[in-house]
């Protein structure tokens, strides 16, 4: 069947911005991204080296990411005009969908703290108009019509080789990439050789999910150990105290707070909203446990297992920058390696030890990357094992064991990235 798609053809666009502004005049200033961006090669403008460009908004995939993940059913389709719409009325601003998208589509406007997103001038096409954007291109190279479209045509000529059925057509360079001479790039300041752009994950901007993550495998691994069992009241108000600021702490990041409770609309689907879930039970069944009846410990003890497995399921949107989706301080990890110490396990802890550097040494390698902050991680792993098996005192092994986890997970954060069609075309 006819699918409304953009088409956009490389050899045309000369980077003017008349599609930015068109977008802008249409929908109102969009602060501080704006919908569509005009991504180029090399943004130095530098004459001998090559310069193409992508113009690129949301292309209202057939299978949506940010449709699919969002946790509070933000996003809906237009059947008959196929616009993925974004109602920010019920939006949370968790910004779950700007990691999802591999086209960089939705934008988080920190002074509402909510998303926005291009409407494919929706208005304008029902009333058979084109998008504000594709109707003011003032050399063809951004256009906009209904064809015969199938998925396989869009991840072939996308910059993102993700099958989410984008609905774009691009018409590459006519001639093959143009060669970079490399001792001419080589030679340039290193403002034009280095063009990075501001990490959507990273450590210090996620830090309540970072803190949240480690509260949330501490507390299920002391529960699964046994430890908690002969708390007395005060030991068991401190516990559910933490779980409680590790509540307050995963909702910090989102936009609008007061809507935190949307974020369990869309189970079936989104990481984020079985999270969420998962949380909610395993800590009541805790409170339960703690202060009314008696719950089984497997069936609690499974609810946190679960839950870390979810925390970690939610990174699985990003790209890794090593080939194996596998990273040693993934919570689940973490906390079998607490559990192995509180239950003076050595088996376990020698064999979650074992994998855990291996893991470690063999995304060093592949990210070639082995400093200071990597040579300190391992040195912890290693000295936390190596008290424990001298039967050294078990609070100095868990504080050398926790900065090493800590390090890690910062390691984590700052090592995950999101797919974005700038850095596709970017020189290397």
């Amino acid at each position: 069947m006819e699918k409304n798609i953009f088409i956009f053809d490389q050899n045309k666009c000369v980077a003017c911005h008349a599609c930015v502004v068109a977008c802008i005049n249409e929908n109102g200033f969009q602060e501080p991204s704006q919908w569509r961006n005009v991504h180029k090669s090399q943004e130095s403008h530098f004459p001998d080296l090559p310069l193409f460009c992508l113009s690129i908004a949301c292309n209202h995939c057939d299978d949506a990411p940010c449709l699919k993940n969002c946790p509070a059913n933000a996003y809906s389709r237009d059947e008959k005009t196929g616009t993925v719409i974004h109602h920010p009325e019920k939006c949370i601003g968790c910004r779950y969908c700007t990691w999802a998208c591999p086209y960089d589509a939705p934008k988080f406007n920190p002074k509402q703290g909510i998303i926005e997103k291009c409407t494919f001038c929706n208005h304008r096409i029902e009333d058979d108009l084109k998008p504000a954007c594709a109707n003011l291109c003032p050399v063809g190279a951004l256009d906009f019509t209904a064809k015969e479209f199938n998925r396989e045509d869009s991840n072939q000529s996308t910059p993102i080789p993700v099958d989410v059925g984008s609905k774009i057509e691009i018409k590459k360079l006519r001639n093959i990439k143009p060669r970079i001479d490399h001792e001419i790039f080589k030679n340039q300041p290193k403002e034009i050789k280095s063009q990075k752009k501001h990490a959507k994950i990273s450590a210090i901007e996620e830090w309540p999910l970072l803190i949240f993550t480690l509260l949330c495998t501490l507390l299920v691994s002391f529960f699964a150990s046994g430890k908690t069992e002969n708390f007395t009241l005060t030991y068991k108000i401190i516990y559910l105290a933490f779980a409680t600021a590790a509540a307050i702490l995963s909702t910090l990041h989102l936009g609008k707070k007061q809507r935190a409770w949307r974020s369990l609309l869309n189970i079936k689907n989104s990481w984020l909203s079985k999270e969420i879930l998962l949380f909610s039970l395993f800590f009541s069944a805790v409170f339960l446990d703690f202060f009314i009846l008696h719950i089984p410990y497997i069936i609690i003890t499974l609810l946190g297992i679960l839950l870390l497995l979810a925390i970690d399921m939610l990174y699985y949107l990003a790209t890794w920058r090593w080939p194996l989706k596998v990273h040693s301080a993934q919570t689940l990890f973490i906390g079998i390696t607490i559990y192995a110490l509180l239950t003076a396990n050595m088996y376990l802890l020698a064999f979650i030890t074992g994998f855990r550097l291996t893991i470690y040494l063999y995304k060093s390698k592949q990210y070639k990357k082995f400093g200071l902050q990597a040579f300190i991680r391992i040195l912890l792993l290693l000295s936390s094992f190596g008290l424990f098996a001298a039967n050294q005192h078990i609070i100095l092994i868990l504080i050398l064991a926790g900065v090493g986890e800590i390090i890690d997970r910062i390691e984590f954060y700052n090592e995950l990235n999101v797919p974005e069609p700038g850095k596709e075309i970017q020189l290397h």
